[in-house]
């Protein structure tokens, strides 16, 4: 192992000198920022991944920020140590660094997460009044719908969403002309199913994949339970299908990111839009959906001066003032950073389909700079913030 000289401690102070006999300039402590991720078998996640590891590294220098990443299994406890790794701007170096002032999580697999070490390891975190973590761990579908739907100004942006069982299935699949069964605990569309009522008053039913989507009709909802009977009821859920507007004549969805900035205020960081692929059911890219610019689809689809066009805009501006408070305050968590997949049905109403607290990166540059750069001022508040409670 390398120690890394000079090491960054909790006040952003280096923990030794320079030459002996040279007059320091005085300069501004770094704030300091672990950030918690998940390694691969080589270290680091490589690709893609490492790069945007690097893009954080490089905004933070900009802004006095100091960046290193750790795993889990890195940190020592009792000697207050993290053994980790930074980007020297030529190449990754592995040192040991004292507890940093902000640890953000993205642990990027829920079954990491969910160790019994990994979760005791964020407790701990969470406990320690020396530390700032945020993003703290994935949400889940049924919590998130829970928190939402208790009060009438968040609950209006939610299609009607149960637990998967024989008589919620019933119930849903007659009340609404489609619906689709989703993993609680999912993402990034894998595995959801979509059930839709034929005019014969039969149904058909199909698993989202890769390669195109196979559809299996049943006779009676009694049967279409019976072929989805492998699903836990535990962890599935129904959600009422919206009728989604279409961009040349496919549905559509808007993926935004909200966070907090250096006022701690929550900001649309941006929206782009993902346009499923032909007779797909879902827009995720892997699943043969595209990236659309979001001004070019909505003037097209609702009309560039349409009141139904300002209004779309209107009501991101109301989701951005209300739903990620409240998530906060009724999953009691604290969050920074969040991307909501919403719906856009014919009439230009918005439903939010998911909400991740560990979002991925966006493909758009301009969306992509605007959440470093908040992401940078969110540090920098939460630094000052800690500062003056001192």
């Amino acid at each position: 192992m390398v120690r890394l000289n000079p090491i960054p401690g909790p006040s952003g102070r280096l923990l030794s000198s320079t030459l002996p006999n040279q007059r320091e300039k005085k300069t501004p402590s770094p704030v300091t920022v672990g950030v918690l991720t998940t390694a691969n078998k080589k270290g680091l996640p490589g690709g893609e991944k490492q790069r945007l590891l690097k893009e954080m590294v490089d905004y933070g220098k900009k802004q006095n920020i100091f960046i290193f990443f750790f795993f889990a299994q890195g940190v020592n406890w009792r000697k207050r140590r993290i053994t980790g790794y930074v980007w020297t701007g030529k190449q990754w170096r592995k040192g040991l660094f004292l507890f940093p002032d902000i640890i953000y999580n993205r642990i990027r697999f829920r079954n990491i997460e969910s160790q019994a070490r990994v979760k005791q390891l964020l407790r701990q975190f969470e406990r320690d009044p020396s530390i700032y973590l945020f993003n703290s761990r994935f949400l889940n579908k049924w919590e998130v719908y829970k928190a939402l739907r208790i009060k009438k100004s968040t609950a209006k942006w939610l299609p009607e969403t149960v637990r998967f069982n024989h008589k919620s299935l019933t119930t849903m699949v007659k009340k609404y002309p489609a619906v689709f069964l989703k993993y609680s605990y999912g993402s990034l569309g894998k595995g959801i199913i979509k059930v839709k009522r034929l005019s014969d008053n039969q149904f058909a039913y199909a698993v989202a994949k890769k390669g195109g989507s196979k559809w299996k009709k049943c006779s009676s909802p009694n049967t279409l339970y019976r072929q989805l009977h492998y699903l836990s009821e535990n962890a599935y859920l129904v959600q009422r299908g919206i009728d989604l507007a279409r961009y040349k004549g496919k549905i559509f969805d808007l993926r935004t990111q909200f966070q907090k900035n250096r006022a701690g205020e929550w900001v649309l960081t941006g929206v782009a839009v993902r346009v499923a692929g032909k007779n797909r059911f879902v827009t995720h890219i892997p699943n043969g959906g595209r990236a659309a610019a979001y001004n070019d689809v909505m003037n097209e689809v609702f009309g560039s001066t349409s009141l139904t066009r300002r209004q779309v805009d209107e009501q991101l501006e109301q989701i951005r003032s209300i739903v990620p408070t409240a998530l906060e305050k009724e999953l009691r968590l604290c969050l920074a950073v969040l991307s909501l997949d919403i719906g856009v049905d014919k009439n230009g109403r918005l439903w939010i389909i998911e909400i991740n607290s560990k979002p991925a990166s966006f493909d758009e540059n301009e969306i992509r700079t605007a959440h470093w750069q908040n992401l940078m001022d969110y540090f920098i508040y939460v630094n000052e913030n800690r500062t003056r409670g001192r």
